[in-house]
Protein backbone atom coordinates (compact mmCIF):
# COMPACT_ATOMS: atom_id res chain seq x y z
CA UNK A 1 0.00 0.00 0.00
CA UNK A 2 1.37 3.05 -1.00
CA UNK A 3 2.09 6.34 2.02
CA UNK A 4 -0.58 8.45 0.07
CA UNK A 5 -3.07 5.49 0.05
CA UNK A 6 -2.66 4.84 3.59
CA UNK A 7 -2.92 8.54 4.38
CA UNK A 8 -6.44 8.56 2.66
CA UNK A 9 -7.48 5.28 4.43
CA UNK A 10 -6.36 7.05 7.70
CA UNK A 11 -8.69 10.21 7.01
CA UNK A 12 -11.55 8.83 5.74
CA UNK A 13 -11.47 6.70 9.18
CA UNK A 14 -11.18 9.75 10.73
CA UNK A 15 -14.37 11.08 8.81
CA UNK A 16 -18.04 10.93 10.78
CA UNK A 17 -20.02 8.82 8.70
CA UNK A 18 -22.09 11.47 7.79
CA UNK A 19 -18.53 12.99 5.99
CA UNK A 20 -18.39 9.67 4.57
CA UNK A 21 -21.47 9.49 2.88
CA UNK A 22 -20.66 13.05 1.21
CA UNK A 23 -17.41 12.25 0.18
CA UNK A 24 -19.10 8.85 -2.02
CA UNK A 25 -18.48 6.45 0.83
CA UNK A 26 -20.93 3.55 2.12
CA UNK A 27 -20.44 3.59 6.06
CA UNK A 28 -22.05 0.43 8.26
CA UNK A 29 -24.99 2.72 8.68
CA UNK A 30 -24.98 3.47 5.11
CA UNK A 31 -29.05 2.94 3.46
CA UNK A 32 -30.25 3.82 0.03
CA UNK A 33 -32.76 6.19 0.61
CA UNK A 34 -36.86 4.67 -0.22
CA UNK A 35 -38.46 5.96 -2.86
CA UNK A 36 -42.19 6.56 -0.42
CA UNK A 37 -43.09 9.62 1.88
CA UNK A 38 -42.06 9.49 5.55
CA UNK A 39 -43.37 7.22 7.45
CA UNK A 40 -45.19 5.20 5.33
CA UNK A 41 -46.27 2.02 7.51
CA UNK A 42 -45.89 -1.54 7.05
CA UNK A 43 -48.12 -3.83 7.39
CA UNK A 44 -47.80 -5.60 10.31
CA UNK A 45 -50.04 -8.58 12.36
CA UNK A 46 -51.52 -8.53 15.47
CA UNK A 47 -52.57 -11.58 17.45
CA UNK A 48 -54.67 -11.49 20.81
CA UNK A 49 -55.47 -13.74 23.03
CA UNK A 50 -58.59 -13.46 24.99
CA UNK A 51 -62.17 -12.41 23.05
CA UNK A 52 -63.57 -10.67 26.42
CA UNK A 53 -64.29 -7.31 27.49
CA UNK A 54 -60.17 -6.19 26.59
CA UNK A 55 -59.64 -7.88 23.49
CA UNK A 56 -63.11 -6.87 22.21
CA UNK A 57 -62.18 -3.50 22.89
CA UNK A 58 -58.97 -3.80 20.84
CA UNK A 59 -60.51 -4.99 18.11
CA UNK A 60 -63.13 -2.21 18.03
CA UNK A 61 -60.10 0.37 18.36
CA UNK A 62 -58.51 -1.01 15.16
CA UNK A 63 -61.13 -1.49 12.95
CA UNK A 64 -63.67 1.67 13.69
CA UNK A 65 -62.26 4.07 16.34
CA UNK A 66 -58.60 4.58 15.04
CA UNK A 67 -59.10 2.68 11.78
CA UNK A 68 -56.03 1.20 11.38
CA UNK A 69 -57.16 -2.55 9.37
CA UNK A 70 -55.58 -0.91 6.70
CA UNK A 71 -52.27 -1.36 8.34
CA UNK A 72 -52.79 -3.49 11.15
CA UNK A 73 -53.74 -7.57 10.26
CA UNK A 74 -55.10 -9.10 13.53
CA UNK A 75 -56.44 -12.03 14.41
CA UNK A 76 -58.77 -13.17 18.21
CA UNK A 77 -58.17 -15.79 19.24
CA UNK A 78 -60.44 -17.49 22.05
CA UNK A 79 -60.40 -21.14 24.28
CA UNK A 80 -64.32 -20.65 24.71
CA UNK A 81 -67.28 -21.49 22.13
CA UNK A 82 -68.46 -17.34 22.98
CA UNK A 83 -67.40 -14.12 23.20
CA UNK A 84 -67.43 -12.86 26.76
CA UNK A 85 -64.12 -14.24 28.79
CA UNK A 86 -65.13 -14.10 32.62
CA UNK A 87 -68.94 -13.11 31.42
CA UNK A 88 -68.95 -16.62 29.70
CA UNK A 89 -67.24 -18.60 32.46
CA UNK A 90 -69.21 -17.53 35.32
CA UNK A 91 -72.52 -18.22 35.46
CA UNK A 92 -73.84 -19.28 38.49
CA UNK A 93 -76.67 -18.16 40.54
CA UNK A 94 -76.44 -14.50 41.99
CA UNK A 95 -73.39 -13.77 39.56
CA UNK A 96 -73.32 -9.99 38.82
CA UNK A 97 -71.02 -6.84 38.19
CA UNK A 98 -69.61 -5.02 42.07
CA UNK A 99 -69.96 -1.53 40.20
CA UNK A 100 -72.14 -0.19 38.15
CA UNK A 101 -72.70 -2.03 34.86
CA UNK A 102 -69.54 -2.78 32.71
CA UNK A 103 -70.03 -1.22 29.39
CA UNK A 104 -67.55 -0.38 26.44
CA UNK A 105 -66.40 2.88 26.12
CA UNK A 106 -68.02 3.39 22.66
CA UNK A 107 -71.21 1.52 23.33
CA UNK A 108 -73.03 3.02 25.96
CA UNK A 109 -75.92 1.23 27.23
CA UNK A 110 -79.22 3.61 28.10
CA UNK A 111 -81.14 0.27 28.42
CA UNK A 112 -79.45 -1.28 31.41
CA UNK A 113 -82.53 -2.78 33.74
CA UNK A 114 -80.73 -2.28 36.90
CA UNK A 115 -77.91 -0.10 38.38
CA UNK A 116 -75.60 -3.27 39.23
CA UNK A 117 -76.37 -5.62 36.59
CA UNK A 118 -76.81 -9.73 36.63
CA UNK A 119 -74.12 -11.40 34.53
CA UNK A 120 -76.79 -13.09 32.18
CA UNK A 121 -77.47 -9.68 31.11
CA UNK A 122 -73.80 -8.25 30.25
CA UNK A 123 -73.27 -11.35 28.67
CA UNK A 124 -76.41 -10.17 26.14
CA UNK A 125 -75.33 -6.87 25.85
CA UNK A 126 -71.34 -8.11 25.04
CA UNK A 127 -73.09 -9.85 21.78
CA UNK A 128 -75.32 -7.53 20.59
CA UNK A 129 -72.23 -5.35 20.71
CA UNK A 130 -70.33 -7.80 18.59
CA UNK A 131 -73.29 -8.28 16.42
CA UNK A 132 -73.59 -4.44 15.90
CA UNK A 133 -69.85 -3.28 15.04
CA UNK A 134 -68.72 -6.88 13.72
CA UNK A 135 -66.52 -7.27 15.81
CA UNK A 136 -66.38 -11.02 15.40
CA UNK A 137 -64.77 -10.43 12.32
CA UNK A 138 -61.30 -11.79 13.28
CA UNK A 139 -62.39 -13.73 16.15
CA UNK A 140 -61.65 -17.30 16.41
CA UNK A 141 -63.13 -19.62 18.63
CA UNK A 142 -62.32 -22.86 20.60
CA UNK A 143 -58.89 -21.67 19.68
CA UNK A 144 -56.60 -22.60 23.40
CA UNK A 145 -53.32 -20.97 22.91
CA UNK A 146 -50.65 -23.31 23.55
CA UNK A 147 -47.48 -22.06 23.17
CA UNK A 148 -45.87 -18.64 21.84
CA UNK A 149 -41.99 -18.52 21.00
CA UNK A 150 -40.26 -15.14 19.95
CA UNK A 151 -38.29 -15.55 16.98
CA UNK A 152 -35.39 -12.96 17.33
CA UNK A 153 -34.35 -13.25 13.52
CA UNK A 154 -37.70 -12.43 11.72
CA UNK A 155 -38.78 -10.39 14.86
CA UNK A 156 -41.85 -12.14 15.11
CA UNK A 157 -43.95 -14.36 17.53
CA UNK A 158 -44.67 -17.94 16.73
CA UNK A 159 -47.99 -19.21 18.32
CA UNK A 160 -49.01 -22.50 18.66
CA UNK A 161 -53.49 -22.32 18.42
CA UNK A 162 -55.17 -26.15 19.49
CA UNK A 163 -58.21 -25.99 17.53
CA UNK A 164 -60.56 -29.37 17.56
CA UNK A 165 -57.46 -31.67 18.43
CA UNK A 166 -55.71 -30.33 15.53
CA UNK A 167 -52.78 -27.75 16.17
CA UNK A 168 -52.80 -24.25 14.18
CA UNK A 169 -49.52 -21.93 13.54
CA UNK A 170 -49.22 -18.53 13.31
CA UNK A 171 -47.15 -15.66 13.77
CA UNK A 172 -47.28 -11.96 14.21
CA UNK A 173 -45.18 -8.92 14.49
CA UNK A 174 -46.84 -7.98 18.30
CA UNK A 175 -48.80 -10.77 20.79
CA UNK A 176 -50.95 -9.22 23.10
CA UNK A 177 -52.51 -11.22 26.13
CA UNK A 178 -56.10 -10.45 26.76
CA UNK A 179 -56.31 -13.63 28.62
CA UNK A 180 -57.78 -11.66 31.59
CA UNK A 181 -56.45 -12.51 35.45
CA UNK A 182 -59.71 -13.84 36.70
CA UNK A 183 -60.07 -16.93 34.25
CA UNK A 184 -57.83 -19.90 34.84
CA UNK A 185 -59.60 -21.34 38.15
CA UNK A 186 -58.64 -24.09 40.53
CA UNK A 187 -60.38 -26.43 42.98
CA UNK A 188 -58.92 -26.69 45.90
CA UNK A 189 -56.22 -28.53 47.65
CA UNK A 190 -58.81 -30.95 50.12
CA UNK A 191 -57.98 -34.63 50.61
CA UNK A 192 -61.20 -36.62 48.78
CA UNK A 193 -62.25 -33.73 46.91
CA UNK A 194 -62.88 -36.32 43.54
CA UNK A 195 -64.50 -38.90 45.71
CA UNK A 196 -67.54 -37.16 46.21
CA UNK A 197 -70.26 -38.86 44.45
CA UNK A 198 -72.54 -35.96 44.22
CA UNK A 199 -72.32 -32.99 42.02
CA UNK A 200 -69.18 -30.95 42.55
CA UNK A 201 -68.47 -27.69 40.47
CA UNK A 202 -66.24 -24.76 40.57
CA UNK A 203 -68.13 -21.37 40.05
CA UNK A 204 -66.21 -20.63 37.29
CA UNK A 205 -67.12 -23.94 35.65
CA UNK A 206 -71.15 -23.99 36.26
CA UNK A 207 -72.84 -26.49 34.96
CA UNK A 208 -76.32 -24.84 33.61
CA UNK A 209 -78.18 -28.23 33.55
CA UNK A 210 -77.71 -29.12 36.85
CA UNK A 211 -81.06 -28.86 38.91
CA UNK A 212 -80.02 -27.59 41.94
CA UNK A 213 -82.90 -26.17 43.54
CA UNK A 214 -83.96 -28.31 47.02
CA UNK A 215 -81.05 -29.91 47.33
CA UNK A 216 -78.33 -30.03 50.08
CA UNK A 217 -75.77 -27.65 48.73
CA UNK A 218 -72.02 -26.79 50.32
CA UNK A 219 -70.68 -23.35 49.51
CA UNK A 220 -66.68 -23.19 49.73
CA UNK A 221 -65.51 -20.05 50.33
CA UNK A 222 -66.60 -16.48 50.91
CA UNK A 223 -64.81 -14.46 48.40
CA UNK A 224 -67.09 -12.47 45.54
CA UNK A 225 -68.74 -15.37 43.90
CA UNK A 226 -69.60 -17.32 47.50
CA UNK A 227 -70.76 -14.02 48.80
CA UNK A 228 -73.21 -13.99 45.92
CA UNK A 229 -73.98 -17.76 45.70
CA UNK A 230 -75.07 -17.73 49.14
CA UNK A 231 -77.29 -14.88 48.77
CA UNK A 232 -78.66 -16.01 45.58
CA UNK A 233 -79.12 -19.39 46.43
CA UNK A 234 -80.15 -20.26 50.16
CA UNK A 235 -83.79 -19.70 50.09
CA UNK A 236 -84.36 -22.23 47.31
CA UNK A 237 -82.41 -25.07 48.76
CA UNK A 238 -83.40 -27.53 51.27
CA UNK A 239 -80.10 -27.09 53.54
CA UNK A 240 -76.86 -25.02 52.76
CA UNK A 241 -73.51 -24.55 54.88
CA UNK A 242 -71.11 -21.59 53.63
CA UNK A 243 -67.46 -22.93 55.31
CA UNK A 244 -65.23 -20.43 55.50
CA UNK A 245 -61.95 -19.16 56.87
CA UNK A 246 -61.06 -16.07 56.38
CA UNK A 247 -62.98 -12.91 58.48
CA UNK A 248 -63.73 -10.77 55.43
CA UNK A 249 -65.68 -7.43 55.19
CA UNK A 250 -69.36 -7.42 54.00
CA UNK A 251 -69.37 -4.01 52.61
CA UNK A 252 -72.23 -1.85 51.55
CA UNK A 253 -73.29 -1.57 47.90
CA UNK A 254 -70.19 0.54 46.16
CA UNK A 255 -71.64 3.81 44.81
CA UNK A 256 -74.30 3.24 47.33
CA UNK A 257 -74.49 7.48 47.17
CA UNK A 258 -75.35 7.16 43.34
CA UNK A 259 -78.68 4.92 44.13
CA UNK A 260 -82.02 5.68 45.93
CA UNK A 261 -81.92 3.31 48.64
CA UNK A 262 -78.27 2.64 49.06
CA UNK A 263 -79.75 -0.38 47.45
CA UNK A 264 -79.47 -1.73 43.79
CA UNK A 265 -82.82 -0.53 42.13
CA UNK A 266 -84.51 -0.91 39.22
CA UNK A 267 -84.36 2.26 36.19
CA UNK A 268 -87.57 2.73 35.17
CA UNK A 269 -88.86 2.99 31.56
CA UNK A 270 -88.80 6.78 31.79
CA UNK A 271 -85.35 6.70 32.82
CA UNK A 272 -84.32 4.45 30.56
CA UNK A 273 -86.20 6.71 27.49
CA UNK A 274 -84.41 9.49 28.80
CA UNK A 275 -80.80 8.07 28.93
CA UNK A 276 -81.51 7.36 25.28
CA UNK A 277 -83.17 10.43 24.08
CA UNK A 278 -80.95 12.67 25.90
CA UNK A 279 -77.45 11.77 24.99
CA UNK A 280 -75.67 14.88 27.57
CA UNK A 281 -77.75 13.62 29.99
CA UNK A 282 -76.96 9.97 29.87
CA UNK A 283 -73.17 11.06 29.25
CA UNK A 284 -73.15 13.48 32.46
CA UNK A 285 -74.53 10.48 34.44
CA UNK A 286 -72.29 7.92 33.39
CA UNK A 287 -69.50 10.83 34.07
CA UNK A 288 -70.50 11.16 37.73
CA UNK A 289 -70.86 7.41 38.24
CA UNK A 290 -67.33 7.34 36.96
CA UNK A 291 -66.12 9.74 39.29
CA UNK A 292 -67.74 7.79 41.87
CA UNK A 293 -65.83 4.12 41.37
CA UNK A 294 -62.30 5.98 40.68
CA UNK A 295 -62.73 7.54 44.26
CA UNK A 296 -62.28 4.24 45.62
CA UNK A 297 -58.50 4.36 45.05
CA UNK A 298 -58.46 6.98 47.88
CA UNK A 299 -60.71 5.05 50.22
CA UNK A 300 -57.64 2.59 49.39
CA UNK A 301 -55.49 5.05 51.24
CA UNK A 302 -54.73 4.05 54.78
CA UNK A 303 -55.08 7.97 56.08
CA UNK A 304 -57.86 9.26 53.96
CA UNK A 305 -60.91 10.39 54.96
CA UNK A 306 -62.65 8.18 52.83
CA UNK A 307 -60.96 4.82 54.37
CA UNK A 308 -62.29 5.97 57.66
CA UNK A 309 -65.59 6.33 56.16
CA UNK A 310 -65.88 3.33 54.68
CA UNK A 311 -64.47 1.46 57.80
CA UNK A 312 -66.94 3.04 59.98
CA UNK A 313 -69.62 2.66 57.29
CA UNK A 314 -69.13 -1.27 56.82
CA UNK A 315 -69.07 -1.85 60.30
CA UNK A 316 -72.34 -0.19 61.27
CA UNK A 317 -74.08 -2.13 58.42
CA UNK A 318 -72.42 -5.17 59.25
CA UNK A 319 -73.33 -5.08 63.16
CA UNK A 320 -76.87 -4.37 62.44
CA UNK A 321 -77.53 -7.12 60.57
CA UNK A 322 -75.44 -9.48 62.79
CA UNK A 323 -77.43 -8.55 65.70
CA UNK A 324 -80.21 -11.03 64.68
CA UNK A 325 -77.45 -13.65 63.88
CA UNK A 326 -75.77 -16.35 66.15
CA UNK A 327 -72.50 -14.29 68.33
CA UNK A 328 -70.62 -16.90 67.16
CA UNK A 329 -70.61 -15.48 63.53
CA UNK A 330 -69.45 -11.42 64.74
CA UNK A 331 -66.86 -12.88 66.74
CA UNK A 332 -64.96 -14.11 63.33
CA UNK A 333 -66.45 -12.54 60.11
CA UNK A 334 -65.39 -8.74 61.46
CA UNK A 335 -61.96 -8.47 60.23
CA UNK A 336 -58.50 -6.41 62.08
CA UNK A 337 -57.20 -5.43 58.58
CA UNK A 338 -58.69 -2.21 56.60
CA UNK A 339 -61.70 -2.43 54.36
CA UNK A 340 -60.08 -3.49 50.46
CA UNK A 341 -56.94 -5.27 51.84
CA UNK A 342 -59.42 -8.16 50.37
CA UNK A 343 -61.34 -7.33 47.10
CA UNK A 344 -64.29 -5.58 48.27
CA UNK A 345 -67.65 -7.16 47.45
CA UNK A 346 -71.33 -5.76 48.01
CA UNK A 347 -72.94 -8.48 49.91
CA UNK A 348 -76.62 -7.51 49.47
CA UNK A 349 -78.65 -10.58 51.02
CA UNK A 350 -74.89 -12.38 52.28
CA UNK A 351 -75.40 -12.23 55.97
CA UNK A 352 -78.95 -11.72 56.29
CA UNK A 353 -79.45 -15.32 54.42
CA UNK A 354 -77.79 -17.29 58.20
CA UNK A 355 -80.95 -15.89 59.81
CA UNK A 356 -82.87 -18.74 58.12
CA UNK A 357 -82.96 -21.64 59.38
CA UNK A 358 -81.64 -24.05 56.37
CA UNK A 359 -78.69 -21.79 56.44
CA UNK A 360 -75.17 -22.19 58.39
CA UNK A 361 -71.62 -20.79 58.50
CA UNK A 362 -68.99 -23.50 59.32
CA UNK A 363 -65.78 -21.66 60.63
CA UNK A 364 -64.15 -25.79 60.89
CA UNK A 365 -61.39 -26.69 59.12
CA UNK A 366 -62.01 -29.06 56.44
CA UNK A 367 -60.52 -31.92 57.37
CA UNK A 368 -62.31 -33.95 53.91
CA UNK A 369 -64.06 -34.74 51.65
CA UNK A 370 -66.07 -38.27 51.86
CA UNK A 371 -68.11 -39.65 49.18
CA UNK A 372 -71.40 -38.01 50.48
CA UNK A 373 -70.45 -34.99 52.38
CA UNK A 374 -67.39 -32.85 54.11
CA UNK A 375 -66.20 -34.22 57.42
CA UNK A 376 -64.79 -30.90 59.15
CA UNK A 377 -61.76 -31.03 61.94
CA UNK A 378 -63.83 -31.41 65.22
CA UNK A 379 -64.77 -34.91 63.71
CA UNK A 380 -69.02 -33.73 62.24
CA UNK A 381 -69.63 -34.90 59.14
CA UNK A 382 -72.39 -33.53 56.72
CA UNK A 383 -73.93 -34.95 54.21
CA UNK A 384 -74.59 -33.10 50.82
CA UNK A 385 -75.72 -33.16 47.04
CA UNK A 386 -74.14 -30.39 45.92
CA UNK A 387 -70.55 -28.80 46.64
CA UNK A 388 -70.00 -25.95 45.27
CA UNK A 389 -66.50 -24.63 45.02
CA UNK A 390 -66.14 -20.90 45.28
CA UNK A 391 -62.14 -20.88 45.58
CA UNK A 392 -61.20 -18.62 42.93
CA UNK A 393 -58.30 -18.61 40.58
CA UNK A 394 -54.77 -19.39 39.81
CA UNK A 395 -53.64 -15.23 40.50
CA UNK A 396 -50.13 -15.87 39.44
CA UNK A 397 -51.15 -13.80 35.96
CA UNK A 398 -48.41 -16.43 34.73
CA UNK A 399 -50.09 -17.21 30.99
CA UNK A 400 -52.01 -20.54 30.51
CA UNK A 401 -49.42 -21.61 27.85
CA UNK A 402 -45.81 -21.97 27.26
CA UNK A 403 -44.13 -18.15 26.16
CA UNK A 404 -40.89 -18.26 25.20
CA UNK A 405 -39.01 -14.91 25.11
CA UNK A 406 -35.60 -13.62 24.22
CA UNK A 407 -32.38 -15.79 24.89
CA UNK A 408 -35.05 -18.49 25.49
CA UNK A 409 -36.14 -16.72 28.59
CA UNK A 410 -39.31 -18.96 29.75
CA UNK A 411 -41.43 -16.56 31.25
CA UNK A 412 -43.16 -19.39 33.73
CA UNK A 413 -39.30 -18.78 35.22
CA UNK A 414 -38.50 -15.57 35.00
CA UNK A 415 -42.06 -15.26 36.94
CA UNK A 416 -41.14 -17.68 38.89
CA UNK A 417 -41.17 -16.05 42.17
CA UNK A 418 -43.36 -13.30 41.48
CA UNK A 419 -44.38 -11.57 38.49
CA UNK A 420 -43.41 -7.46 37.91
CA UNK A 421 -43.93 -5.29 34.80
CA UNK A 422 -43.83 -2.29 33.80
CA UNK A 423 -47.35 -0.45 33.92
CA UNK A 424 -48.66 -3.54 33.84
CA UNK A 425 -47.86 -4.18 30.04
CA UNK A 426 -44.37 -4.97 29.60
CA UNK A 427 -42.23 -7.99 30.81
CA UNK A 428 -38.30 -7.72 30.19
CA UNK A 429 -36.89 -10.36 27.62
CA UNK A 430 -40.67 -10.26 25.71
CA UNK A 431 -40.46 -8.31 22.94
CA UNK A 432 -43.35 -7.09 21.26
CA UNK A 433 -45.36 -8.79 23.86
CA UNK A 434 -48.05 -6.86 25.50
CA UNK A 435 -50.54 -7.43 28.53
CA UNK A 436 -54.08 -6.24 28.83
CA UNK A 437 -54.49 -6.78 32.56
CA UNK A 438 -50.96 -7.65 34.05
CA UNK A 439 -49.14 -7.05 37.26
CA UNK A 440 -50.65 -4.19 38.89
CA UNK A 441 -52.87 -3.54 36.15
CA UNK A 442 -56.05 -1.05 38.00
CA UNK A 443 -58.40 -3.86 38.77
CA UNK A 444 -59.87 -2.72 42.22
CA UNK A 445 -60.45 0.88 42.41
CA UNK A 446 -61.58 1.99 39.24
CA UNK A 447 -63.66 1.68 36.48
CA UNK A 448 -61.89 -1.84 34.47
CA UNK A 449 -63.11 -1.21 31.52
CA UNK A 450 -61.64 2.24 31.29
CA UNK A 451 -58.70 0.40 32.49
CA UNK A 452 -58.57 -1.53 29.32
CA UNK A 453 -59.16 1.17 27.03
CA UNK A 454 -56.39 2.76 27.92
CA UNK A 455 -53.86 0.02 27.50
CA UNK A 456 -55.48 -0.50 24.13
CA UNK A 457 -55.20 2.78 22.73
CA UNK A 458 -50.88 2.17 24.09
CA UNK A 459 -49.96 -0.77 22.31
CA UNK A 460 -51.86 0.67 19.31
CA UNK A 461 -49.87 4.05 19.63
CA UNK A 462 -47.00 1.52 20.10
CA UNK A 463 -47.89 -0.65 17.05
CA UNK A 464 -48.12 2.78 14.81
CA UNK A 465 -44.65 3.54 15.88
CA UNK A 466 -43.61 -0.45 14.95
CA UNK A 467 -45.11 0.04 11.53
CA UNK A 468 -43.90 3.59 10.76
CA UNK A 469 -40.61 3.53 11.87
CA UNK A 470 -39.35 -0.09 10.84
CA UNK A 471 -39.15 -1.07 14.07
CA UNK A 472 -38.35 -4.98 14.51
CA UNK A 473 -38.66 -4.89 18.54
CA UNK A 474 -39.08 -3.04 21.61
CA UNK A 475 -38.55 -4.69 24.91
CA UNK A 476 -38.72 -2.91 28.07
CA UNK A 477 -35.09 -2.18 29.84
CA UNK A 478 -34.88 -4.11 32.97
CA UNK A 479 -33.92 -0.95 35.15
CA UNK A 480 -36.82 0.69 34.04
CA UNK A 481 -39.04 -2.46 34.96
CA UNK A 482 -37.22 -2.41 39.04
CA UNK A 483 -37.22 1.12 39.03
CA UNK A 484 -40.95 1.46 38.26
CA UNK A 485 -41.70 -1.62 40.81
CA UNK A 486 -39.79 -0.15 43.61
CA UNK A 487 -41.81 2.85 43.21
CA UNK A 488 -44.68 0.68 43.03
CA UNK A 489 -44.45 -1.34 46.52
CA UNK A 490 -43.31 1.84 48.35
CA UNK A 491 -46.33 3.50 47.00
CA UNK A 492 -48.79 0.10 48.06
CA UNK A 493 -47.25 0.46 51.15
CA UNK A 494 -49.62 3.35 52.01
CA UNK A 495 -52.77 1.56 50.92
CA UNK A 496 -55.18 -1.08 52.63
CA UNK A 497 -53.92 -3.61 50.09
CA UNK A 498 -50.52 -4.26 52.36
CA UNK A 499 -52.53 -5.38 55.11
CA UNK A 500 -51.95 -8.37 56.75
CA UNK A 501 -54.68 -10.49 54.67
CA UNK A 502 -54.63 -13.33 52.43
CA UNK A 503 -55.49 -11.99 49.53
CA UNK A 504 -55.23 -12.77 45.44
CA UNK A 505 -53.72 -8.89 45.17
CA UNK A 506 -50.82 -10.73 46.59
CA UNK A 507 -50.92 -13.79 44.82
CA UNK A 508 -53.15 -15.23 47.96
CA UNK A 509 -49.91 -15.10 50.07
CA UNK A 510 -50.98 -12.88 53.09
CA UNK A 511 -48.07 -10.38 52.84
CA UNK A 512 -45.17 -9.61 50.33
CA UNK A 513 -45.45 -8.40 46.56
CA UNK A 514 -48.27 -7.05 46.23
CA UNK A 515 -49.34 -7.19 42.32
CA UNK A 516 -52.78 -7.47 41.69
CA UNK A 517 -53.57 -3.73 42.10
CA UNK A 518 -52.16 -0.15 40.62
CA UNK A 519 -50.45 2.20 42.72
CA UNK A 520 -52.47 5.24 41.71
CA UNK A 521 -55.58 6.33 40.02
CA UNK A 522 -56.93 5.51 37.20
CA UNK A 523 -55.98 9.23 35.44
CA UNK A 524 -52.66 8.89 37.07
CA UNK A 525 -52.52 5.45 34.47
CA UNK A 526 -53.36 7.14 31.45
CA UNK A 527 -51.24 10.17 31.87
CA UNK A 528 -48.16 7.44 32.84
CA UNK A 529 -48.76 5.52 29.64
CA UNK A 530 -49.44 8.48 27.12
CA UNK A 531 -46.20 10.27 28.68
CA UNK A 532 -44.40 6.95 28.17
CA UNK A 533 -41.07 7.41 26.08
CA UNK A 534 -38.95 5.30 24.16
CA UNK A 535 -35.59 5.46 26.41
CA UNK A 536 -37.14 2.71 29.08
CA UNK A 537 -37.28 0.59 26.18
CA UNK A 538 -34.40 -1.84 23.61
CA UNK A 539 -35.61 -0.64 20.19
CA UNK A 540 -34.26 -2.56 17.33
CA UNK A 541 -34.86 -1.28 13.89
CA UNK A 542 -35.34 -3.45 10.56
CA UNK A 543 -32.52 -1.10 8.71
CA UNK A 544 -28.93 -0.68 9.81
CA UNK A 545 -30.60 3.23 10.09
CA UNK A 546 -32.84 3.92 12.80
CA UNK A 547 -33.59 7.26 10.17
CA UNK A 548 -34.82 4.72 6.82
CA UNK A 549 -38.55 5.29 7.83
CA UNK A 550 -38.18 9.58 7.24
CA UNK A 551 -38.26 7.99 3.04
CA UNK A 552 -37.63 10.85 0.27
CA UNK A 553 -37.85 13.95 2.57
CA UNK A 554 -41.61 14.40 1.94
CA UNK A 555 -45.10 13.51 3.45
CA UNK A 556 -47.60 11.68 2.20
CA UNK A 557 -50.39 14.40 1.85
CA UNK A 558 -48.00 16.60 -0.14
CA UNK A 559 -48.20 14.51 -2.79
CA UNK A 560 -44.73 15.35 -4.69
CA UNK A 561 -45.87 19.52 -4.44
CA UNK A 562 -49.19 18.37 -5.75
CA UNK A 563 -50.98 18.53 -2.35
CA UNK A 564 -51.05 19.95 0.69
CA UNK A 565 -48.00 21.80 1.50
CA UNK A 566 -48.73 23.67 4.46
CA UNK A 567 -50.62 21.16 7.11
CA UNK A 568 -49.25 23.03 9.99
CA UNK A 569 -51.03 26.46 9.41
CA UNK A 570 -54.22 26.11 11.38
CA UNK A 571 -56.56 28.57 12.43
CA UNK A 572 -56.42 29.22 15.73
CA UNK A 573 -53.34 28.88 15.77
CA UNK A 574 -51.68 31.18 13.04
CA UNK A 575 -54.81 33.92 13.77
CA UNK A 576 -57.99 33.83 13.39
Amino acid sequence: MSIDHAQECLYSAQLSPAARVAQGEMPPNWFSVKEQPAYTPRKIKIICAGAGFSGLTLAHKIKHELRLAEFIDYTVYDKNTEVGGVWIENRYPGVACSPDAYTFRFEPNPYWSHFYVSGPEISEYIHNTVRKWGLDEHVELNSNVIESVWDEDLGKWRVKIEQDSKIKEDEADIFVNASGILNNWKLPDIQGLTNFRGKLVHTADWDDKYEWKNKRVAIIGNGASGIQCVAAMHSKVSRLVNYVRNPTWITPNINAEMTKTGNNFAYTPEEQEKFKNDPKAFFEFRKEVENHVNGGAYATLKDHPLQHWLRGETLKQMQEKLKLLDPSIASRIIPDFAPGCRRLTPGSGYLEAFSAENTEMCWEDIERVTETGIRTADGKEKEFDLIVCATGFNTSIIPRWKQIGKNGVDLREHWKNDPEAFFSVHVDQMPNYFMIGGPNFPVSHGTVTTGFAIVCDYILKWAMKIATEDIKSIDVRKESLDDYNVWTQEYLKRTAFSGECRSWYKNGKSSGLITGTYAGTTSHFQRSLERMGGEHFHIRYNSVNRFSCLGNGQMEEEKNGDGELANYFVQGIWGP
